[in-house]
This record gives structure tokens, sequence and C-alpha cells, in this order.
């Protein structure tokens, strides 16, 4: 609040004056009671309204300035952050991995919405695409598959896991996607992870 304030102090501004800029603006009728007339003749004098009474180029612009740090931010979307065929991209995903439980006691395939939240989390935090995730995993699966699976993750664990020492999340994902775009077969434990605070 206080930059707007800041912001109409700068600009040689009334709070009553912006007030009548707003009404304008929305074709709303000034509520409050001020002096309209007074107010106006200051805000065509300082070129905030023209002699009709219109908004200028620069009230408009300040308008609009203004009513975003009333905008609330919308949280995004799963298709924004996976893109328009996640669900599909998911699916395949899930076929890479076996149908049947790991050696370590957890079925290998987990729940879709669990795949869709941590996906959601790897792409807001990793510049991969959905090409480079599957061929990754396929890399991953194959690995483990010629070591019968043995300390395999599960599909939701491969993409992110919290590392409750370091309370970071840690993505094997990355790691395969960083290995299958440098051409490697030879997977190295440098490990992508990241504060959780």
């Amino acid at each position: 609040m206080e930059e707007i304030f800041n912001k109409l102090i700068k600009l040689n501004l009334t709070p009553n004056q912006y007030y009548l800029l707003y009404c304008k603006k929305n074709n709303v009728n000034p509520s409050f009671n001020i002096s309209v007339s007074l107010e106006y003749a200051r805000l065509l004098n300082n070129d905030w309204i023209d002699e009709s009474g219109n908004l200028t180029s620069k009230s408009i612009l300040l308008t609009q300035e203004l009513d975003s740090f009333f905008r609330v931010n919308k949280k995004k979307t799963s298709k924004q952050i996976l893109g328009e065929d996640f669900i599909k991209n998911i699916e395949e995903y899930l076929e890479i991995f076996p149908k049947f439980k790991l050696p370590s006691g957890k079925y290998a395939r987990s729940d879709k919405k669990n795949l869709e939240n941590n996906f959601r989390w790897f792409f807001e935090n990793h510049q991969y695409d959905w090409n480079t995730v599957l061929q990754a995993t396929t890399m991953y699966v194959n690995e483990y598959q010629s070591q019968n699976y043995k300390y395999m993750r599960t599909s939701q664990y491969f993409i992110r896991k919290l590392n409750p020492a370091e309370k970071t999340f840690e993505s094997e994902l990355a790691n395969y996607c960083e290995v299958y775009l440098n051409g490697s077969e030879d997977y190295s434990d440098n490990h992508f992870s990241e504060k959780v605070v």
C-alpha cells in the first residue's frame, strides 16, 4: 500500500484525484463526499483528463499500473505448466515402469494424481521437455531392469523425493535427463536438489 501512496505523491496526485480517475475508468459514480468539480479542475490542469473529461493516456497507464497491485495472481494450471497433452504424457511415462512390486515392497507405478503434482514441481524447477523426460526414464528403467530392479525408485520418487536430513527435494529424473542430453551412458551420482524452507 505504501508503494501506491509513494507513487501518487511522486506524481503530485491526491488519493481523491486518483479515486476520480478510477471512477472515470470504470464508469462508476463517485460515492464519497469530495469536491468533484475542484478535483476535476486540478486533474485537467495537470493533464490527467482532457477537456471532455476523458482520461488521458498517462492516466490510463497509471490506473492500469495501480490496478495490478490489487490483482491476485492465479495459480497456474497443470496444462499451463505441463502442456496440453500432459495426461497422455503422464500415462506414457507410467507405462515405462513395470506393473509389479519392486524388491523394496513398493509398487513401481504410482497414482496419476501424485505424478501430476510431482511433475508440476519438476517442470517449474527444471527446463527439460517431455521427450527428454520419457527417454531418460526409459534409460533409467532399462538400467535397473538389468539389476532385477534392486534399489529402483517408484515412478513418483523418481521425479522428486524429499531428503529429510537436508530438507531438500532430489530429482533422480533431472539427473537422468542431464545424462541423456549429454549422450552419456555413465550415470554419476550428482543429484539435483532444491532446499525446502
